[in-house]
């Protein structure tokens, strides 16, 4: 059995399509979802949290803590 990966668009009535057409079949349909910005927002929050991270008082303050 061969496995292959493709992108489809489901929010587009043709992606829709194919799926439905690709799931009648009865293939194996297995959604891989790449790390996404939400996930990057998401590490960043974590960290935060954590108390990683930069506190600065104002602008200023951070431009001088970014060019250290």
């Amino acid at each position: 059995m061969a496995t292959y990966t493709i992108s489809v668009n489901e929010r587009t009535n043709t992606g829709k399509a194919l799926l439905a057409l690709i799931k009648s079949l009865g293939i194996l349909v297995s959604p891989v979802h790449p790390k996404s910005t939400k996930s990057t927002t998401l590490d960043a929050i974590r960290e935060a949290k954590e108390g990683k991270g930069v506190l600065c008082e104002d602008f200023e303050d951070y431009l001088k803590k970014v060019h250290e």
